[in-house]
This record gives C-alpha cells, sequence and structure tokens, in this order.
C-alpha cells in the first residue's frame, strides 16, 4: 500500500516499458538463472529446484523501501531510480506467486497442472486480484473525496484511512480467493491516483515510519526460524549458495535486458538497478507458504539463507554504492534533471 502511495502517473508513463520488460522477461530470467544455481549446487529435482528459484525471485519491497525513502535516497538517488525499484518490487512481489504456484501443483501431483495453474495462477491470482483491488481503491478515494466536498467529515487521516483500506482489501482478496498482495498493491496505487487530497506526501512519510517500526519484528521472527542445525549439515555449500545466488540471481539478466530497458533508465541506473534487488520479506512469506503446501524442506533451507545474505549484502552495499554512482548528483542534479526533462 505505501508504495502504491508513493507512484505518481508520470512514474507509470515513463517506466511503463522498463516495468513491462522486468515483470516479465525479467522474472523469468531470475526465475531460471536462482533454479538453475539450485538444482547445480544440491542435485534438487527439476521441479524442486524450479520452486526455489521462484521463490527468490521476488524483489522485497519492504528491504528496497529502506533505500528509496527519506533524505539520503533524495539527495543520492534520481527519481526515476528510486520510482523503478518501487514498480518493479510492489508488483513482482504479489507476481511471483504465480511462479510459486506451477512447481507447487506439479510436485503435489494435482491432476490437470495446466488449467488450475491458469485458473489459480492467472485468472484469480492475477486478473481478479487486480480488479479487486483496482476497484476497492478508486471507490475507497472517491468515497472519500466525495465526503470531503460535502463536509460529512471535518478532519481524517489519510494514514488511517489507508490503513483501514489495506485490511479491507486483503480480506476481500483473500475471502474471494485472489491474491492478496496484488490487490492491495493496485488499491494503493488507485486509490492514489483517484485521490484528490493534498496531503499524501506527508502521511505517506507517516506510514513509512510505521513500516520502519514494524519490519524490524519480522525480521526477529525470522531470525528466531533460521536452520541453523540444518546449515550446518548442508556445510558450506549453504553459504555458497547464497553468495552465489546474489551474482547469478538478476546481474546476468540484467546484462541481457539492458538493450531493452535503455531509454528512461540510464547505464548507470541499470548498473545500480542490476545489484541492488534485495531478498527479503516476500521470499520468507513464499518459503513458509510452499512449506504449508508439503515442500521439500530444502526449499526454506536456501530460501532462509538468500535472505540472510541479501541482509547483509545489499543493506550494507546501499548507501555505499548510492554514493559511487550517483555521488555528485546534487552537484549536477539541476543539469541532468533538464536533460531528462
Amino acid at each position: 500500500m505505501g508504495i502504491g502511495l508513493r507512484l505518481s502517473p508520470t512514474d507509470f508513463r515513463t517506466l511503463a516499458r522498463p516495468a513491462a520488460v522486468l515483470l516479465t522477461l525479467g522474472m523469468v530470467g531470475m526465475w531460471a538463472c536462482s533454479a538453475a544455481l539450485a538444482g547445480w549446487m544440491f542435485g534438487l529435482p527439476p521441479w524442486t529446484a524450479l520452486l526455489v528459484g521462484a521463490v527468490l525471485t521476488p524483489t522485497d519491497p519492504i528491504v528496497s523501501s529502506n533505500i528509496v525513502t527519506g533524505r539520503f535516497a533524495e539527495e543520492r538517488l534520481p527519481s526515476r531510480v528510486r520510482a523503478a525499484l518501487s514498480l518493479e518490487s510492489g508488483a513482482n512481489d504479489g507476481l511471483a506467486y504465480v511462479l510459486v504456484l506451477l512447481p507447487l501443483l506439479v510436485i503435489g501431483g494435482s491432476s490437470g497442472v495446466a488449467g488450475e495453474w491458469l485458473v489459480t495462477g492467472f485468472l484469480l491470482g492475477v486478473a481478479m486480484s487486480a480488479v479487486i483491488g483496482a476497484v476497492v481503491g478508486a471507490a475507497a478515494a472517491r468515497v472519500l473525496g466525495w465526503a470531503r466536498r460535502k463536509s460529512i467529515i471535518e478532519s481524517y487521516s489519510v494514514l488511517t484511512f489507508t490503513l483501514a483500506l489495506t485490511f479491507f482489501t486483503l480480506g476481500a482478496a483473500r475471502l474471494l480467493g485472489g491474491d492478496a498482495l496484488i490487490s492491495v498493491f493496485v488499491a494503493g496505487v488507485a486509490f492514489n491516483l483517484m485521490s484528490d487530497t493534498d496531503t499524501k506526501q506527508s502521511e505517506e512519510n507517516v506510514q513509512e515510519a510505521i513500516n520502519h517500526l514494524i519490519t524490524p519484528s519480522i525480521f526477529v521472527l525470522f531470525g528466531i526460524a533460521l536452520p541453523w542445525p540444518e546449515w550446518r549439515q548442508l556445510g558450506w555449500a549453504v553459504p555458497g549458495f547464497a553468495l552465489g545466488i546474489l551474482i547469478v540471481r538478476r546481474l546476468p539478466v540484467f546484462l541481457v535486458l539492458a538493450p531493452l530497458l535503455r531509454g528512461h533508465l540510464q547505464r548507470r541506473d541499470l548498473a545500480y538497478l542490476a545489484w541492488f534487488g534485495p531478498i527479503g520479506i516476500s521470499t520468507f512469506f513464499y518459503a513458509l507458504f510452499a512449506l504449508s503446501r508439503g515442500a521439500d524442506a530444502m526449499v526454506w533451507h536456501l530460501a532462509s539463507a538468500s535472505v540472510l545474505a541479501s541482509v547483509f549484502a545489499h543493506g550494507a552495499s546501499g548507501a555505499p554504492m548510492s554514493n559511487m554512482i550517483y555521488g555528485r548528483r546534487k552537484e549536477t542534479q539541476g543539469a541532468e534533471e533538464e536533460k531528462d526533462a
């Protein structure tokens, strides 16, 4: 919801092409590269390796928000880079459900895999979920605007309104069998595009503060759940895989897709985005979802190791890389923005 509120209509117009590439070819490429590394290093069956790759595919929006929001990001990173990372992470967080569902259906021995995947994954998981989010978000924005114009409400907080909208959308999507992650993201986008309020920026800052307040508790639970005994049994292959994922999962995909991503994104933008694609809570969620559907425990062992490596690697390198690639941006910001315009 926070990412949906942060994106502007201009972001969608200027980043439509690179976002479409990253959410189709990019996701498939990261899925394939991650699955290939898992299968090669641990000799996993093909569909189990594909499940591991699917779980590791989404770019985590919560970890990404720590880099693309705040004064440091505004001073160092161009708005196009912050918007591109926000749009990619917000959308592929939910779209990864389609990739995770396919190997789960095959491993579970489901009859009519193709039909069930099409209906459950695409029709219910993507199409219907997007419609639910769009309708709820747009309707909420219109109702709020109408209430303000009619003076039905005297004072209000967009923060509390969008929190209520978040849980209402999540519940509606789950009750109807849709993907709640997609519904909430689309609801945030629709509310943002259709809202006539002028207080979104200040409220967004409060929402980001709440995000930073809640995130540590989630990672505390993640730390408690880390499978240290199983990692010791698997040996040095686990940290080797986690480090390999940081290199293999994203960099080769951006190298191949670079010609399709250029235009609104410059070369140094692509270099930054090729590295900074953190693995986080979304992978945590999908790994637990896979375990609940009877997946091999290796999915959790490898996914949790990758999340841990990503938190340290991307968390430690985000600011230094921003300084290295965009360190002189404040001095040349006016010229760059004029050139971009």
